[in-house]
């Protein structure tokens, strides 16, 4: 004969059920501490107050959106921003790219933006863009890497016997200008020549505006 239940005994049932769920509060709180202590190594060995800062973005979307920082951006994320409100001002969205990648924000020209075909002198117009650019360089500490790009079509001249030395020279304008006439720190660039062996676009001639370009990486380091 089956045993009638008294109310001890649902309350007894109730009490046990909520005893065996008890673990799962400890296993979150020992989650949250095991987070923080790593949280915690990270901004010791981490080099940049970038990547510490990306870091925590990244533990708070984890956890569905929590905020460990304040949403104000890093400086290179607010120095991105700067770099994208200065081209949207001027109309230069669709001849200036801005992308960012593990080596932290990439900026490219297509075409004949920066040079004459076959030649490294810097336009006048150019000019005045990289002026501004200069003026946003100045309120960071970054370092800078310029490469220079060509197509893949062959130069063979006095100057320039080939691609490499074209791309080279190309690459070492931007920044003599940077360091010559906006007075930025030396150290903190570097110039690089990858002729046609680097393009971002397929080797097809209709390609050829967009491989023939100068990129300027605004570096996740600092000097």
């Amino acid at each position: 004969m089956a045993k009638k239940l008294t109310v001890f005994d649902v309350e007894d049932a109730r009490a046990e059920g909520q005893d065996e769920g008890n673990w799962l509060i400890t296993l979150g709180d020992m989650m949250s501490l095991l987070l923080t202590f790593f949280v915690m190594l990270f901004a010791i060995t981490s080099p940049t107050d970038d990547k510490y800062l990306g870091m925590l973005r990244q533990i708070g979307d984890a956890l569905g959106g929590k905020s460990l920082v304040d949403r104000q951006g890093t400086p290179l994320e607010n120095t991105q921003k700067n770099i994208e409100k200065f081209l949207e001002d001027n109309n230069l969205v669709r001849q200036v790219q801005l992308t960012s990648d593990s080596r932290g924000i990439v900026m490219f020209a297509e075409g004949d933006m920066f040079f004459e075909p076959g030649s490294a002198d810097l336009k006048n117009d150019v000019k005045k863009m990289l002026k501004h650019i200069a003026k946003i360089l100045k309120e960071t500490s970054y370092k800078v890497v310029v490469e220079g790009h060509t197509d893949d079509v062959a130069i063979k001249s006095a100057k320039f016997p080939s691609n490499w030395e074209l791309s080279s020279a190309r690459a070492a304008a931007v920044v003599r200008y940077f360091v010559d006439e906006e007075k930025l720190e030396p150290r903190r660039f570097s110039a690089i020549g990858y002729a046609q062996f680097k393009p971002r676009y397929a080797l097809i001639p209709e390609n050829r505006p967009k491989n023939r370009r100068v990129e300027i990486i605004i570096m996740r380091e600092k000097i």
